[in-house]
């Protein structure tokens, strides 16, 4: 009985293990049958919006106040330069600088450099945007220059600087922070 018993639950055991053989070719073989497909799109966006950067340069000069300035202005130049995007209209308003005299505006800024110390002792200035020096470069639209393009590349920019003769002043040196700024 023992070896019927045995021959019986290896038969079924051989049974069920060509069934699950037969299910599961035929799961394969419906599956790779039944395949779809389905599609769809992307749309990608990049969105490019007007940005300036701008960077200035100072001038450094000296003045003698006693023999080559008593009569002779001392003209020397400095310079803007801003990158801005392809299309951007960029304009460049120089404020009034951080020792501005007693009336100054931004359309019309009275520009002064100072020797610093307890009392400073101050040198006029005034910086301009043509070659000319006759049309003074300020902190508004209307007297920024109008010939700025914005190129995607840096474009410098000329500040034409004057430090009227005449002036008799300390030997020292002086200084003034004039702040630069790009609206586009």
């Amino acid at each position: 009985m023992k070896r019927f018993v045995r021959n019986g639950i290896l038969l079924i055991a051989s049974a069920v293990a060509s069934l699950v053989v037969s299910l599961t070719a035929s799961l394969i073989i419906n599956t790779s049958a039944s395949a779809t497909t389905a599609t769809a799109t992307m749309t990608n966006t990049v969105t490019i919006t007007n940005n300036c950067s701008i960077s200035a340069l100072g001038f450094t000069t000296t003045y003698d106040p006693i023999v080559t300035n008593a009569t002779t202005n001392q003209d020397v130049t400095a310079s803007v330069t801003t990158t801005c995007t392809v299309g951007a209209s960029p304009e460049i308003t120089l404020g009034q600088g951080a020792n501005a005299n007693t009336g100054s505006t931004d359309a019309v800024p009275l520009r002064r450099l100072s020797s610093g110390g307890g009392t400073p002792v101050f040198l006029n200035y005034a910086l301009y945007s043509d070659s000319g020096r006759s049309v003074t470069w300020g902190n508004t639209v209307a007297t920024a220059p109008t010939a700025v393009t914005a190129t995607g590349s840096a474009t410098p920019i000329t500040i034409y600087a004057r430090v009227p003769s005449g002036q008799s002043v300390k030997a020292a040196t002086y200084t003034d922070t004039v702040v630069a700024t790009v609206t586009f």
